[in-house]
């Protein structure tokens, strides 16, 4: 046991049990992993998005986006861009709103709104993918 000569907590922080949260680290690395991934995703859609608009137009892209494939790769690149932004925007928001109430409000919103974008962006791709 410590004694509270050597701790480096005030007793008011004791009391209050702040301290670290210890989730930093799966935030942080949730935020290179993203980031990671969103890199060759979004490099091979773009040049082949970009390649069967030049080829073959509208109907060339919509075409190349019904491969399950092409699919399967647009919607994890919609899914972690969209929770890397969220990642991102939580940590701005932590480190500048400093009302409470406002931080958590913002966070929820962000959280919201990023799950109806990807709940949005997904059910986009299916229509493309299945052609209706």
């Amino acid at each position: 046991m410590k004694d509270n000569a050597t701790s480096l907590r005030s007793p008011l922080g004791k009391a209050r049990g702040l301290g670290s949260a210890k989730s930093g680290t799966e935030h942080w690395l949730a935020q290179r992993v993203t980031a990671l991934a969103l890199i060759p995703l979004t490099l091979y859609l773009l040049c082949g998005f970009v390649g069967n608009v030049i080829e073959g137009g509208y109907s060339g892209a919509m075409y190349w986006m019904q491969s399950p494939f092409i699919a399967s790769f647009a919607i994890l690149m919609l899914l972690s861009g969209l929770k890397h932004g969220a990642l991102g925007l939580q940590v701005v928001i932590e480190d500048y709103i400093h009302c409470e109430c406002a931080k958590f409000g913002m966070v929820f919103f962000v959280q919201f709104f990023g799950a109806a974008l990807a709940i949005l962006g997904t059910l986009s791709i299916a229509k493309i993918f299945f052609g209706v």
